[in-house]
């Protein structure tokens, strides 16, 4: 009976990790669903955005209208984390980001 018993306890343990495990990638999938923050690294731009906004969750409507106006800008709207960086090489003449900055700064 206690070799039964073991069997049973082990079962429940696995279904409990089971359970565990399954609202771990849940929370884990909602995490990645969710926008982050992002930071506008271009040009001012008036009535648009100015430079270094950070955007939590979705883009404002005038931001995305020039971004599809504009589509190198995209690329100076970066993840939060990576705004450090990104700042200090738009400063460094040559770099993708410094480029892509001219690029917009000459079409507005």
């Amino acid at each position: 009976m206690s070799a039964k018993k073991n069997i049973a306890a082990a079962e429940a343990v696995e279904a409990r990790e089971a359970q565990t495990e399954a609202a771990e990638v849940k929370e884990t999938a909602a995490e990645a669903a969710k926008p982050c923050c992002r930071v506008y690294c271009g040009p001012s731009v008036r009535g648009v955005a100015r430079q270094f906004t950070v955007y939590p969750g979705e883009l404002p409507e005038a931001l995305r209208a020039f971004l599809n106006e504009h589509p190198a800008a995209a690329g100076l709207v970066v993840p939060i984390d990576l705004f450090a960086e990104v700042r200090r090489r738009v400063e460094i003449p040559g770099t993708a980001e410094s480029i892509l900055y001219n690029k917009i700064k000459s079409e507005l």
